[in-house]
This record gives C-alpha cells, structure tokens and sequence, in this order.
C-alpha cells in the first residue's frame, strides 16, 4: 500500500508574515505522532497538489508550544485555523475531516 504524503512541518516565525497577505490561509496544527493529525495533513497535502497556489502550513504543536497554547489558545490536536485574504480568523476545526468535508469547507472559505 502506497504511503501518502504529509505536508511540510513548517517554523511559525517563518511563516507568519503570509497571514493577511491578500490570500486566505490555513494553519494545521497537530502533534507528529497523532494519527488524526497525520490525516488531516495528508489530506491538505493532497489539497495542495491541485492548488499549489494555497497556503496552507502544517504546525508542530510541541515545537511550537507558546504558539499554539498562548497565540491561538489551543488545547486540542489537530486543529485547523482557517483566516481569511485579510488576515482575521473565520473559522476553526478540531479534529480531522474527510476529504469531502473538506472540500467543501474550503469552497465556502473561499479557497475554491
């Protein structure tokens, strides 16, 4: 059975200064040995190989602890923080989704 591929773990401080950009953007945050975090950003990255024009970041929640506890008051893994071009938050998930649901929360925050 083929192996899917996750998204790349990326360094908040390194991506940060593309929320607000002018695109709308989803934080992934999750845990390396959660199966459901593994999931969802399995499925983001399969988002991605459609749309590589989406920005979409994968977040080590342990490595970036303060982050995720004290900027985005995170207790649950995985949670998907979805801001729109304009850089405000305008929805959260805790938890995986389908693909399907997936879909279809991203038509309606406008990625789609």
């Amino acid at each position: 059975m083929p192996s899917k591929e996750a998204l790349y773990v990326n360094e908040y401080k390194l991506i940060k200064h593309n929320i607000g950009n002018g695109n709308p953007t989803i934080l992934a945050f999750g845990m390396s040995h959660c199966y459901s975090c593994l999931a969802m950003s399995q499925a983001f990255a399969e988002v991605l190989k459609v749309h590589p024009e989406y920005q979409i970041y994968s977040i080590d929640s342990q490595k970036e602890r303060l982050i995720a506890r004290d900027t985005y008051k995170l207790k649950v893994m995985p949670t998907q923080i979805f801001f729109n071009a304009q850089g405000e938050e305008i929805f959260r998930h805790t938890g995986a989704y389908k693909k399907a649901v997936l879909n279809i929360i991203l038509k309606k925050y406008g990625f789609v």
